[in-house]
């Protein structure tokens, strides 16, 4: 990104608003160069801007500018590493078997979200339903027909990161999997190493 910009997003979110004016004095740059930045970055969705009026209630409003939702995504979250540290503690905290039975309450608890089967529903389009919702969901799912059964793959796990120290995390793809499709999957590729969780459905001849 422009550096200029990338100082304008770093402004507002130490300060969390400013004005044109603020962003010109503190950058040593003109206000229409703060504002051809703004305007860039406004059509990013990254800034938005909010009019204010003055307290003298002369001249025109004022824009304020803030940060987007979407501009929070630009700056570190460390996410990951707090959850490492959540699950260790929950392990020593309640032991190993309750974090599992956690992580599938948590697998049921979402699995509830998820649009119900259509009666007279194909297996096939029961699995195209759960991955339309698995991908509002943030995972990049996908499934296909083999001998053996039906592989579903999760491209996107949202928490392979943990489940590197955490196996138990895994207890919530296969509770919610199961939860969905009423198969047990079998996990197909082993270790929390890899960038892609497969899964093997064995689905009897009348689903």
């Amino acid at each position: 990104m422009q550096s200029t910009r990338q100082e304008i997003l770093e402004i507002l979110k130490i300060e969390r608003t400013a004005t044109v004016e603020d962003l010109a004095s503190r950058l040593e740059l003109t206000p229409m160069t703060i504002r051809h930045h703004l305007n860039v970055l406004q059509a990013q969705n990254l800034v938005t801007a909010t009019k204010v009026r003055r307290s003298q209630k002369v001249g025109r409003p004022r824009l304020i500018y803030t940060l987007t939702e979407a501009a929070d995504q630009l700056f570190p979250q460390n996410y990951g590493d707090l959850a490492r540290r959540i699950v260790t503690e929950l392990k020593e905290t309640v032991g190993k078997e309750e974090t599992c039975a956690i992580f599938r309450r948590v697998a049921k608890r979402l699995a509830t979200q998820a649009p119900p089967p259509v009666p007279g529903q194909s297996f096939e389009d029961r699995l195209n339903q759960v991955t339309r919702f698995l991908e509002g969901q943030g995972l990049l799912t996908r499934w296909q027909k083999t001998d053996r059964g039906y592989v579903f793959i999760n491209a996107n796990c949202p928490y392979r990161r943990v489940a590197q120290e955490h196996g138990e995390t895994c207890e919530m793809d296969v509770t919610l999997i199961t939860e969905l499709l009423g198969v047990e999957p079998k996990r197909l590729n082993q270790g929390q190493e890899e960038q892609v969780c497969s899964y093997l459905l064995e689905v009897p001849e009348k689903a």
